[in-house]
């Protein structure tokens, strides 16, 4: 019982099932009606996770035919820029994740990983930009220019 409680496939849903009630904690404490859409991810999120984490305990999966996962090290850069993103805007922070995200994709060459981080960053602000007029936090807003 205890090595597939150190299975990674176990510890990231705990992971994210502790992640997700200690923000339900918080989203239930708002006003009703602006967070009614991040109560129903969040309930969503909790109950995929513990369907997950219950789904791995049943299964029994032994230890040493685990690889690792390269999904603990995107979680922590998703959080990284996610926050990054209220001083540096959206397009600093957005540009190493997207180049991180296609590496682990086994996009390794530097010319397609230059390009694919430029147009994929640079399309998403445009697209939210430009296209659908939702504004994006801009470059440099915490005061440094």
């Amino acid at each position: 019982m205890f090595a597939s409680l150190i299975h990674p496939r176990v510890l990231t849903a705990l992971a994210l099932l502790l992640a997700g009630s200690g923000l339900s904690v918080t989203a239930w404490q708002g006003p009703a009606s602006a967070m009614l859409v991040p109560r129903i991810v969040l309930t969503i999120w909790c109950a995929m996770a513990l369907a997950v984490l219950i789904g791995e305990l049943i299964r029994r999966v032994p230890v040493k035919n685990v690889t690792l996962t390269p999904l603990p090290l995107l979680m922590a850069v998703v959080l990284i820029a996610a926050i990054a993103t209220a001083s540096l805007g959206f397009l600093l922070p957005a540009l190493p994740l997207v180049a991180l995200t296609l590496w682990l994709f086994r996009i390794r060459r530097p010319l397609p990983l230059v390009l694919g981080t430029i147009v994929i960053g640079g399309g998403l602000w445009f697209l939210f930009h430009h296209v659908l007029m939702i504004r994006l936090p801009a470059l440099l807003t915490n005061g440094v220019i």
